[in-house]
């Protein structure tokens, strides 16, 4: 036999303890203790841990893909802003002087989006 001699307590106010009582007796357990000792030992309980670093760093990249976007929609506007006034193929030739600028940020982007899946798999649980 394991007699039961350690004690743990909670305070609750009126509201919390109506509707601890009221899972009680829906649980059809036959005293209180065992019905907390139900519900805090054989139920999961979930941890979560934030780790300040990725949270920055999942800020941070929310920022540079807000940016990504606006750049982006600049761009289409001045291509088409470019075709209205001196026609598609001028503006082509003109868009030319920016595609290395262009080229090296999509890198950018898919370096990021590679460093975000690894952080993913290490960091986040499955």
């Amino acid at each position: 036999m394991n007699p039961q001699t350690n004690r743990c307590m909670i305070r609750l106010n009126e509201k919390d303890n109506e509707q601890f009582l009221s899972l009680y007796k829906q649980s059809g357990k036959r005293s209180i203790s065992a019905f907390i000792a139900d519900c805090i030992l054989n139920k999961p309980v979930k941890t979560v841990i934030v780790n300040k670093s990725v949270l920055d760093y999942v800020m941070l990249l929310s920022q540079f893909f807000a940016q990504f976007r606006a750049i982006k929609t600049n761009y289409n506007q001045v291509f088409q802003t470019l075709v209205q006034h001196v026609g598609e193929e001028k503006a082509r030739s003109m868009m030319k002087i920016v595609e290395k600028a262009t080229l090296d940020f999509i890198q950018t982007k898919q370096e990021i989006e590679q460093l975000t899946i690894q952080l993913k798999e290490k960091c986040l649980p499955r």
